[in-house]
C-alpha cells in the first residue's frame, strides 16, 4: 500500500523506471533512466533554420548606410587634371518655342500636332 501511494504522483514513464529499478536491485543490473519530456531542448537545428535565426537576430544592428558612388574629390596637382575645374555647374539650354515658325498646313508636325497619324 505504501507503494502504490508513493508511485500517484508519478507519471507512467517514471512509474516504469520505478518498476525496473526494483527489478534490478533483485538481478545486480543497472537501470537508466532518463526524461523524455524535453527532447527538442538536444536536439541541432537544420542549418536553414539555425541562418534564418540568425539572420531575425542581426536585422537592423547598427546604422545602415547607403554604399557612395561618387568620384574622389579631384585635387589639382602636377600629376591629376580636374576637368570642370572652377566651372558653377552645366551650361543650361534655354528654347523659345514661341518664336518657332507655325508648322506648314498638311507636314507631319501639322498632323501631329492635330493628333492625327503622320504619313
Amino acid at each position: 500500500m505504501a507503494q502504490t501511494a508513493e508511485n500517484d504522483g508519478l507519471s507512467p514513464d517514471e512509474r516504469d523506471c520505478r518498476r525496473k529499478q526494483e527489478a534490478a536491485l533483485i538481478s545486480g543490473e543497472i537501470v537508466v533512466c532518463g526524461d523524455r519530456a524535453d527532447h527538442d531542448r538536444h536536439r541541432l537545428a537544420p542549418p536553414g533554420d539555425a541562418r534564418k535565426r540568425f539572420a531575425e537576430e542581426t536585422m537592423d544592428r547598427g546604422l545602415a548606410r547607403a554604399p557612395d558612388f561618387e568620384p574622389p574629390p579631384c585635387v589639382p596637382s602636377l600629376l591629376s587634371w580636374c576637368s570642370g575645374q572652377g566651372r558653377i555647374g552645366e551650361d543650361t539650354v534655354v528654347v523659345d518655342f514661341d518664336a518657332l515658325p507655325e508648322a506648314p498646313e498638311g507636314s507631319d508636325a501639322d498632323r501631329i500636332a492635330k493628333g492625327e497619324v503622320p504619313e
